[in-house]
């Protein structure tokens, strides 16, 4: 029997699971899509796992961060032997061993508010913001949504222990998070977004778990931690819906 992909016959075999779930319409739209993820922490690094995994083409990675010994608990690249690398260098290969057929553009680069639109200028159709500075944060999510770019966001996964407090919506929806409840208020007041509760047209993750912050006697520690349980299924949640609305698209389901 021949392959359906006779110029590369491992690629049929590494995702035969994938091409059963999705189709071989819907694989051959992964194979062709490009995916922009920004920021590769404790989320974004989770992403781009998922979509290498699930058989998409090409991932445009973008973090100036290095890999620091704090990031165990939590950032999928860190190991004893990726301490002081590029996050995006140590991902970036990562995925290669995982599917050498992979396209990546690995940027170590800060997004900011006055640079967003000159470093993805070329941006492509999908795109994942995982990034925590709240101001370049609001300004990729305007820039995404004003070039109909589809994307999704992170919210707030740090300080909670409990994954199945997470969900998927419109962020006029989330409540209890207030990373996003931020976010938002900076996008309806300085971007025009929606107000008095309208649908907003953009898809973020939230938690409705109580924050747990570190007691304030503590020495040394940050205001609070991470639960790598609940910053990978964030991350888990953001790649489940771009991949459906990757495959939907080529099924004309969007």
């Amino acid at each position: 029997m021949s392959t359906p992909y006779p110029e590369n016959p491992d690629t049929a075999l590494r995702f035969t699971g994938i091409r059963a779930l999705y189709g071989e319409d819907g694989f051959t739209a992964l194979q062709q899509a490009c995916v922009l993820i920004a920021g590769v922490g404790g989320v974004g690094s989770w992403i781009a796992e998922a979509l290498c995994r699930s058989g998409v083409g090409k991932l445009i990675l973008i973090d100036a961060d290095t890999i620091e010994i704090k990031n165990t608990n939590r950032q999928l690249h860190t190991t004893q032997d990726t301490l002081g690398m590029l996050k995006v260098q140590a991902l970036a290969e990562r995925l290669r061993r995982i599917n050498p057929q992979i396209e990546i553009d690995a940027r170590a680069v800060t997004l900011t508010k006055d640079n967003i639109a000159t470093e993805l200028a070329a941006c492509p159709p999908y795109a994942a913001d995982a990034i925590d500075d709240i101001n370049a944060k609001c300004a990729l999510i305007n820039f995404l949504y004003q070039r109909k770019i589809c994307f999704a966001t992170s919210g707030g996964a740090g300080a909670r222990v409990d994954p199945t407090k997470l969900y998927l919506d419109d962020m006029s929806k989330a409540h209890g998070d207030g990373l996003i409840k931020h976010v938002r208020d900076i996008l309806r007041r300085e971007y025009h977004f929606p107000q008095g509760g309208a649908k907003m047209g953009i898809v973020c993750t939230y938690s409705t778990e109580t924050p747990r912050y570190t007691a304030k006697t503590a020495v040394n520690l940050p205001r609070f931690g991470a639960s790598m349980p609940v910053t990978a299924s964030a991350g888990l949640l953001i790649a489940s819906y771009l991949l459906n609305q990757i495959t939907a698209a080529k099924a004309g389901k969007q």
